[in-house]
């Protein structure tokens, strides 16, 4: 009895170290002026701002109802609570962001879970690479819906796969799994595939799911209410502007493999065996194995892709590769006779450490896949002249500033692109809006701005330029009119 309290002790030190670690990590991950997609600010951090304080940008998602506000409803309530504890200060982002990032950790004990459908050891692996795996980190401090789908539907699948299939689990699993396709409509493939090859005909079982599938659905109802819409009105919207409009092609195309590329780059030199890893994983994960692949293909047949798009499938990749290698490392030691012991655990999490360290050079991490902290950061400098009354930046930089990263409310004004590029000089109404600026250079036309000193990355510098004197606030060239100019 002593030595099974004991070894109950260690693994729970070992849990609560990995755990710890994974907070930390993610902690100094932590860069709320730089992004991946615009997504992060304008569609969901600016939202929630916007509906607990009625001010703020409106997108197209959003003046045409193409989006579902979960989130954004969500981010509302810190926000609120940030403004009435700390007002003109940045309290009510950090809350909002922190509270998204507390939501995303959903993955760790998602990952235990299905590690759990196996063994203890398999579970403890399993939970490593999701705390600790460097995209597992950063995906976390990202403000996206795939994001929180991902730690929604991961969760789903543990309770999905558990061979006790309990109502009470089976009724959480579908409000897990409808929350996650509210969240990122197009994980629902991925969520059909998983519960098709799961149930099957199983249709008792299929009547709980669907109870608990329907309290996601009253939760995604009232929610659509609340934004003035009819409920799901927005995936018809949605499917209306992005296919039949092929709005989201704007943004780029790529070939059906793109996907297969993304995955050997974010994966690492690893990724042969990261993959193998995931189709070998035990058979109780097939229905899984099914998903991700099919969520794979249908992303694949979409022509717009970007790498955060699949998340959902990448992190189970590795989650179910960590699994197989413990079923492995076992293997191998029962080969020579011997139990699983410890210090092979041990090792094992340091080849899995190599592996992130590995894929994380190769793919460039964080200083590829989000930037443009020096932007708004140049702005917060505006703000501490007390007198600064309009803030103007290049329409190449809009993506990066909204007012929700301003401790307080300042007009914000979009200077064409061709101001940034040389080729027309700073329009009138700009400069008589705008007495500071945010550019690399100081723009043609702009006088009597004075240097007020640059932020700077590796690839980016964002300057202030201020001027003394009044501002006259000018509708044509405000933020919400560049979105509505070019119908975004």
């Amino acid at each position: 009895m002593q030595g099974h309290t004991a070894r109950s002790g260690y693994w729970a030190a070992a849990i609560a170290a990995i755990v710890l670690a994974g907070l930390m990590l993610r902690a100094l991950a932590y860069s709320p002026f730089e992004i991946s997609h615009a997504d992060e600010i304008m569609q969901y951090l600016e939202q929630g701002k916007r509906l607990a304080t009625g001010h703020g940008i409106v997108p197209w998602e959003y003046r045409y109802g193409a989006r579902n506000g979960l989130i954004a409803q969500l981010l509302a309530l810190p926000w609120w609570l940030g403004e009435r504890l700390a007002p003109s200060t940045l309290l009510a982002m950090h809350l909002s962001r922190a509270l998204f990032l507390a939501l995303t950790l959903l993955a760790l004990p998602a990952a235990w879970r299905l590690g759990a459908l196996t063994s203890r050891a398999h579970a403890f692996a399993a939970l490593a690479v999701a705390a600790l795996w460097y995209e597992s980190v950063l995906f976390s401090t990202l403000l996206l819906s795939e994001v929180l789908a991902t730690g929604l539907i991961a969760l789903a699948a543990a309770l999905l796969l558990d061979p006790v299939r309990s109502a009470a689990r089976l009724r959480w699993a579908g409000l897990l799994l409808g929350l996650g396709v509210v969240v990122r409509l197009q994980y629902a493939p991925f969520a059909a595939v998983l519960a098709l090859t799961v149930l099957r005909l199983d249709w008792r079982s299929w009547g709980q799911l669907a109870l608990g599938g329907l309290v996601a659905a009253l939760i995604g109802g009232i929610s659509d209410l609340g934004m003035g819409r009819w409920p799901f009105e927005w995936i018809w919207v949605n499917l209306a502007y992005n296919l039949g409009d092929s709005r989201a092609a704007r943004f780029g195309e790529s070939g059906p493999l793109e996907y297969a590329r993304l995955l050997l780059l974010h994966l690492g030199p690893a990724a042969p065996f990261i993959l193998a890893g995931a189709v070998l994983s035990p058979p109780r994960y097939r229905p899984l194995v099914l998903a991700i692949v099919a969520n794979l293909v249908f992303h694949s047949l979409i022509a717009h892709k970007e790498y955060r798009f699949v998340w959902l499938s990448t992190f189970l990749i590795v989650v179910l590769a960590a699994i197989a290698s413990v079923s492995l490392a076992r293997r191998l030691a029962e080969a020579r006779g011997r139990s699983l012991a410890p210090w092979m655990l041990a090792a094992l999490g340091l080849v899995w450490l190599g592996a992130s360290l590995a894929a994380e050079r190769q793919s460039g991490g964080a200083r590829v896949l989000r930037g443009g902290s020096p932007i708004p950061l140049a702005a917060l400098d505006a703000l501490k002249r007390p007198e600064t009354c309009g803030i103007a930046i290049p329409d190449q930089w809009r993506a990066h500033l909204v007012p929700a990263l301003l401790p307080r409310a300042v007009p914000l004004y979009v200077a064409p692109e061709a101001v940034m590029e040389g080729k027309q000089a700073l329009p009138a109404g700009v400069a008589s809006a705008a007495d500071a600026l945010v550019f690399p250079a100081l723009p043609a036309g702009a006088t009597g701005y004075a240097a007020a000193g640059c932020k700077a990355n590796a690839v980016l510098k964002a300057c202030l330029y201020v001027r003394p004197g009044p501002c006259k606030p000018d509708p044509h060239w405000t933020y919400q009119a560049a979105l509505e100019r070019e119908d975004l």
